[in-house]
């Protein structure tokens, strides 16, 4: 009886083993920043190891990094690449899926080129921030769309001079 319960289930534990193994096959995951080559896509500014920095992971492996998280923005508003978006939690510094992160709008916080944008990890971290300084909170298409604004004003301004 035992070896006919072990020929019956072992295709479906060889089964099971190959599909919890697929998952980890081909996952997504940002690169660390090396502050002596990396440059942003969008600025060219080099891209610091800190809580501003973000990267596009195409799904063909290739990383965009970026040294401001409206770099990225801007950069998906022109290129509209296909990947994973990650960006670094304020506090933790540790990276992130821009999907599950909140962001926050400050003029408290010289970000590198001065966009203003902020990830948190968690709802309660942007509360805090917001009890500690000024801020809207935002979603990332919120953040994409302020970016897309920008731009717009930016090239209005460029063709009426």
């Amino acid at each position: 009886m035992g070896k006919h319960i072990f020929k019956n289930f072992f295709p479906l534990f060889l089964l099971v083993l190959l599909l919890a193994s697929c998952g980890q096959v081909g996952t997504i995951m940002p690169e660390a920043i090396d502050e002596e080559v990396d440059i942003c896509e969008a600025c060219t500014m080099m891209v610091q190891d800190n809580q501003y920095s973000a990267q596009i992971v195409t799904t063909n492996g290739k990383v965009f990094k970026f040294d401001d998280i409206g770099c990225m923005a801007m950069y998906i508003n022109d290129n509209l690449p296909v990947g994973q978006l990650y960006a670094r939690d304020f506090y933790s510094h540790e990276w992130m899926e821009v999907e599950q992160a909140y962001f926050v709008f400050t003029k408290d916080v010289e970000t590198p080129m001065n966009y203003g944008f902020l990830a948190f990890s968690s709802k309660t971290n942007v509360e805090k921030f917001l009890a500690e300084s000024s801020g809207q909170e935002m979603m990332w298409n919120q953040v994409k769309e302020t970016m897309k604004e920008r731009s717009r004003h930016n090239e209005n301004e460029h063709t009426h001079n």
